[in-house]
């Protein structure tokens, strides 16, 4: 019975690794929303990165919006979050369009792996 049980569990790790849920390696920044900012709110990541956004308010919503391109995440509420991963060199700036009079803002600075 042992056996079978073990048998039974790694058959399952297999699975999730070879699925990705359980993938090694991912090159995944998060930005947390908290207190009406970004925290980092400036960061500099390499091409193919994904940034993700948190959500930690405990009340109040969020959204990430990049205005030089028109798109970004929707309202994000506590514990909610976004990604999005930067596939090109440049510096993206966005800002929380509900707290934009709070000076709610941040910049991706993307650039090319060494």
């Amino acid at each position: 019975m042992r056996a079978h049980l073990l048998t039974l569990g790694a058959t399952a790790l297999t699975i999730l690794l070879l699925s990705g849920v359980a993938q090694a390696g991912e090159n995944v920044v998060e930005v947390e929303m908290l207190d009406y900012g970004y925290h980092p709110a400036e960061l500099e990541v390499t091409v193919g990165t994904t940034v993700r956004w948190v959500s930690a308010e405990r009340r109040t919503s969020h959204d990430v919006y990049f205005p030089d391109e028109d798109m970004g995440s929707p309202r994000l509420f506590p514990d909610e979050s976004w990604e999005r991963t930067f596939d090109e060199t440049g510096t993206f700036e966005y800002f929380c369009q509900p707290h934009e009079n709070r000076d709610m803002r941040g910049v991706i600075h993307v650039i090319e792996a060494e």
